[in-house]
């Protein structure tokens, strides 16, 4: 669980495409930790394609992968692989944060539905959420076009 929350470390700067139903752009996360007062920043891009497949792929500092398809997931971090079954849909970066695996660690999350990034079929990707765990830790995502 502590890798699916170090892989989104974030605030996300987006550069998209949209394109056959797909929708990607790459990303600048940061996630400031409470303890130690300290701000990790990692880079990478993200892609989406409805009912297929949603992934996150880390690239610097610690390259990584995190894939949800419609019915599974899968972290990948170190050439180590964690898959688990999916009791829910992923169609943005703000639900990763809703799956019963996080819901112990997370507080609360906010996301803008005002100007999303991306709207279409019934798919909403926000440009912008914030999340705050249990421990004091916090996230801050923006996507821009």
């Amino acid at each position: 669980m502590r890798a699916i929350c170090l892989l989104f470390i974030v605030t996300l700067a987006a550069i998209c495409t949209v394109a056959d139903g797909k929708v990607n752009g790459t990303f600048v996360q940061k996630k400031s930790l409470h303890d130690v007062g300290v701000t990790l920043t990692s880079t990478g891009t993200w892609s989406f394609e409805k009912d297929r497949a949603f992934v996150w792929s880390t690239l610097k500092p610690v390259p990584s992968v995190f894939i949800a398809t419609p019915t599974n997931y899968s972290f990948t971090v170190g050439g180590r692989t964690t898959s688990r079954r999916l009791d829910m849909k992923i169609e943005n970066i703000s639900q990763v944060f809703e799956m019963k695996e996080m819901k112990g660690v997370v507080d609360k999350v906010e996301s803008d539905s005002v100007n999303p990034v991306f709207k279409a079929d019934g798919i909403e990707i926000p440009s912008s959420m914030r999340v705050i765990f249990k421990n004091g830790d916090r996230l801050e995502i923006s996507l821009k076009r």
